[in-house]
C-alpha cells in the first residue's frame, strides 16, 4: 500500500531524487496518448500552444518540431519537472521558441486570449477543481481556440492499485460535461487503442 501511495503522489507532483525516474516513466507510458494529442492539436507553424502539466516533456518536444515562428509553452506544478524542462529545452528557450513556467492549472500565468491551442495529458485526475482549471484554459485561449483533453480510459486504469490514492477518474461523458460547464463547444470524443490502454481524447473549441 505504501509503495502504490508513494508512486501515486509522485505522479501527481514529482519531487526529489525520484523525479527523473518519474519523468522517464511518464514519457514511456504516455507515448501513444502524447502522439495522438499532438496530432489532434493540428499545430501550424505560427501557433501558440500551451501544455498543462508537461511532466517529462515528450509531448512538448513533438510540438516544438512543428512550430517555426510560434511558441510552445508549458506549465507544471513540480519544481523538479520545471528545472528538468528548462535544461531539456535550453536552446529553444534561448531562441524564444519555448517557454517553461511553474504554474497551477487553476491559475495559469498567461493573459486572456494568448494561445491558439491548449492541451493536458493525464493530469485532470489530480485537479481539485477541474471546472475551475478548464475555465482557466478557456480564458487563455483565443476566440475559437482549440483544447485537447486526454486521459487513459477509466475502465483501463480504475483497477490499478495506485489510482486509489489521489486520483479522480472520469468517464467519457463526465469529461464532456466538465468541458461544457467550462464554456467549451463542439465537443467530440475520440478513443484510440494503444499498446497498454485506450486513450480517450476530447477535442473542443472555445465558445
Amino acid at each position: 500500500m505504501f509503495f502504490h501511495k508513494f508512486i501515486a503522489r509522485q505522479l501527481g507532483h514529482p519531487s526529489g531524487i525520484f523525479s527523473s525516474l518519474i519523468a522517464l516513466f511518464l514519457n514511456r507510458t504516455n507515448t501513444d496518448i502524447n502522439q495522438a494529442t499532438v496530432e489532434l492539436l493540428d499545430i501550424k507553424s505560427g501557433d501558440r500552444v500551451l501544455e498543462i502539466g508537461f511532466g517529462g516533456g515528450a509531448a512538448m518536444e513533438q510540438m516544438t518540431r512543428l512550430v517555426e515562428n510560434g511558441l510552445v509553452a508549458g506549465i507544471d506544478i513540480s519544481d523538479s519537472m520545471v528545472k528538468r524542462a528548462k535544461n531539456k529545452f535550453v536552446k529553444s528557450i534561448s531562441q524564444g521558441k519555448v517557454q517553461i513556467k511553474k504554474g497551477d492549472a487553476s491559475q495559469i500565468p498567461y493573459q486572456r486570449g494568448y494561445f491558439d491551442k491548449v492541451c493536458a495529458v493525464n493530469t485532470i485526475f489530480f485537479w481539485p477543481e477541474p471546472v475551475k482549471c478548464l475555465k482557466e484554459m478557456h480564458r487563455i485561449l483565443k476566440a475559437s481556440g482549440l483544447i485537447v483533453l486526454s486521459v487513459d480510459a477509466k475502465e483501463d486504469i480504475e483497477e490499478l492499485p495506485l489510482t486509489r490514492y489521489g486520483f479522480v477518474l472520469y468517464s467519457d461523458n463526465e469529461l464532456r460535461n466538465l468541458l461544457n460547464e467550462a464554456g467549451f463547444v463542439d465537443i467530440r470524443v475520440e478513443r484510440r487503442k494503444g499498446k497498454s490502454s485506450t486513450s480517450v481524447l476530447l477535442i473542443a473549441t472555445k465558445g
